[in-house]
């Protein structure tokens, strides 16, 4: 770093601190918690508990019991073999493990539990990806001062710091622990190791360069996608395609050397996937969750760039300079522009993709922040223009109302004023420069979906705001493909001339399944799911279930089961059970399937009739535009 960079130095600094501050000053309940309790499992499994593919579950119990690191245990599937597979990638537990002995050698001379989860453990792994935090921002800085002078490398790295949710998703709630922050960091160093191996040669960046693309996939499988930064490095035309694969079969043993690097580090996982399922390549997060996924025929582009829930243009205008900047890198800059423009077109792409296309709860699009590292460069760049601009003043202007926005809006989300997950454009606006906690009538606002509060309550104020779409009745009084006449009973019916039996040798009943194009067109819906039944017998002597359930190709994703107990069910007499199911608003596709239906598992005879499936809709689906 040249000496004469005393300003980028000197934001670089104040940056490290203000991270700094906020990471320690304010340290989360619970680091390792959710997704990061994921992540982070692979290392107390193996080095404290021996015991990798969970075969004493009472050890996940009693650390959930203790730390309520999480409500359910999302982040691994039980296999088919039995065993218990991680869902999340091992990377970060690799990038941790230095970290996690750090901890337990605290924890052994203090009173903290020396169980892998204790606070000698969790602020040594925070304290660790506030280190990834710091690398990854001086690997920004080296990249900036390399193509831009001081003025330029200081605006650009602070606009990236402090004015994009970058800040947030490194230093609040623990959010620093998550793979964003980590990829991050990761993607500033294989930009910097492509640049010097492309001004050296030399074989050490090259192999380097393997490790961190390696390491990066290891941590997100579709991170391999980096690999396209060094080898579209310095092609602007097909002359430059042909000197490139000239240039890397001069280099062929180097090539080698990467390759070999990145599937050794892949190793890692496969190895681990071997020994936990008996399959080399297996997709554990698909397996354990059907209602997520990647549809790459079905881009979310649109939402993802101007939706009022997560919109990265809305929560990050800021980025509107980088998309810009684009332009400006191509006229300055066409070797470095083509590998940073196919990457981010890809990624961006990518990320579209996934069906819960605003990520879970977190401020803007979070799953963008690895590659801020690579845009960094396009905003220098734009930053260069504008300050040769004759609107100079106007434009740093509206920089600097971006980061002051981009600030106030991490201090709102921060205190509960922005919702995590479920905004809409009229709640956004309505709590707009807000300060205060908002109010009830604020909070019907908001979006219904997926990420409610958990409580499904179909209320007064619902009824008012919804219409029935779609209804669906089986008596049992007309022929069915999924009727057996052989139970079907005509001495004991809630209406009509037959009811249908379930018992050991007829433990379902038929279920009306609709896919959920036929029961709405709109974003969400409410199931209002109803039954007679009837039986000789106690509830407690019964063992049934009523469900609801929506399925993906065959797996179901949202599952809600209503059991009989003795306040919903009355012996010898006809009881209604009826419920209602808030259907999620991240479906993987039109079709996937609404189905309830009746299960009795017990050795008593109950009867059924009159299942109905009705749809609620709303009258005004609340739009994230």
């Amino acid at each position: 770093m040249k000496s004469s960079y005393k300003i980028t130095n000197l934001c670089f600094y104040a940056i490290v601190i203000i991270i700094s501050v906020l990471v320690i000053g304010f340290p989360p309940h619970n680091t390792l918690c959710y997704d990061v309790f994921g992540y982070y499992m692979y290392l107390p499994l193996a080095f404290k508990y021996h015991d990798i593919t969970i075969q004493d579950y009472s050890t996940i119990t009693h650390l959930l019991d203790t730390y309520h690191a999480s409500e359910t245990f999302y982040q691994a599937v039980h296999w088919d073999n039995g065993n218990w597979v991680m869902r999340y990638p091992i990377g970060l537990s690799v990038l941790f493990t230095p970290f996690y002995f750090i901890g337990d050698i605290i924890a052994r001379f203090t009173d903290y539990p020396t169980d892998g989860f204790s606070k000698p453990y969790q602020l040594s792994i925070l304290y660790g990806c506030l280190i990834y935090t710091i690398i990854g921002l001086y690997f920004v800085k080296k990249i900036l001062t390399h193509f831009f002078n001081d003025n330029i490398s200081a605006i650009t790295l602070f606009c990236i710091a402090l004015g994009t949710n970058y800040l947030f998703h490194v230093s609040l709630h623990g959010q620093g622990a998550m793979s964003h922050n980590i990829l991050f960091s990761l993607y500033a160093v294989i930009i910097y190791l492509t640049i010097q191996w492309h001004q050296t040669y030399l074989r050490n960046y090259m192999i380097l360069l393997g490790l961190f693309i390696g390491i990066s996939a290891l941590c997100r499988p579709s991170e391999i996608i980096s690999v396209l930064i060094p080898l579209c490095y310095g092609i602007v035309n097909l002359k430059s395609v042909k000197d490139k694969l000239q240039l890397l079969l001069h280099y062929k043993i180097q090539i080698i050397y990467f390759i070999l690097v990145i599937f050794s580090v892949g190793f890692i996982q496969f190895a681990y996937w071997k020994y936990a399922s008996g399959k080399f390549m297996i997709n554990p997060y698909g397996a354990g969750n059907p209602g997520e996924g990647l549809e790459l025929f079905h881009p979310h582009i649109l939402e993802v760039l101007f939706s009022f829930r997560k919109g990265w243009f809305i929560y990050t205008p800021l980025m509107l300079f980088t998309v810009t900047g684009f332009i400006y890198m191509y006229r300055n800059n066409k070797p470095l522009f083509t590998p940073v423009f196919i990457y981010f077109i890809i990624n961006f792409y990518i990320v579209s993709c996934w069906s819960c296309w605003w990520y879970g709860a977190c401020f803007g699009v979070r799953s963008l922040i690895p590659s801020y590292a690579a845009l960094s460069i396009p905003l220098g760049y734009c930053v260069m223009h504008i300050l040769n601009s004759r609107r100079k003043y106007a434009y740093m202007a509206v920089i600097f109302l971006c980061i002051v926005l981009n600030l106030f809006q991490s201090w709102q989300l921060n205190a509960g004023i922005m919702d995590s997950t479920n905004m809409s454009r009229a709640y956004y606006f309505s709590t707009f420069l807000q300060t205060t906690s908002p109010t009830t009538e604020q909070k019907k606002l908001l979006l219904k979906g997926k990420f409610s509060d958990g409580i499904e309550v179909f209320t007064k104020d619902d009824s008012l705001t919804h219409s029935l779409a779609y209804a669906s009745l089986l008596d049992f009084e007309k022929e069915h493909k999924h009727i057996n006449p052989l139970f079907l009973c005509d001495t004991l019916k809630h209406t009509g001339k037959y009811s249908y039996v379930t018992n050991p040798q007829n433990p379902d009943s038929p279920a009306i399944e609709m896919m959920y194009k036929d029961i709405s067109k709109k974003s969400y819906t409410w199931i209002k799911a109803s039954v007679w039944l009837y039986s000789q017998y106690p509830a407690d002597s019964i063992n049934a279930v009523f469900s609801i359930e929506l399925k993906h190709r065959g797996y179901t994703f949202k599952y809600k089961g209503y059991r009989l107990d003795n306040s919903n069910f009355k012996p010898n007499q006809w009881n209604k059970l009826e419920y209602y199911y808030l259907t999620p608003d991240d479906l993987r596709s039109k079709k996937d399937e609404v189905k309830t239906f009746f299960s009795n598992k017990s050795k008593y005879p109950v009867y059924v009739d009159d299942l109905l499936l009705e749809s609620y809709e709303p009258i005004i689906d609340k739009s994230v535009f």
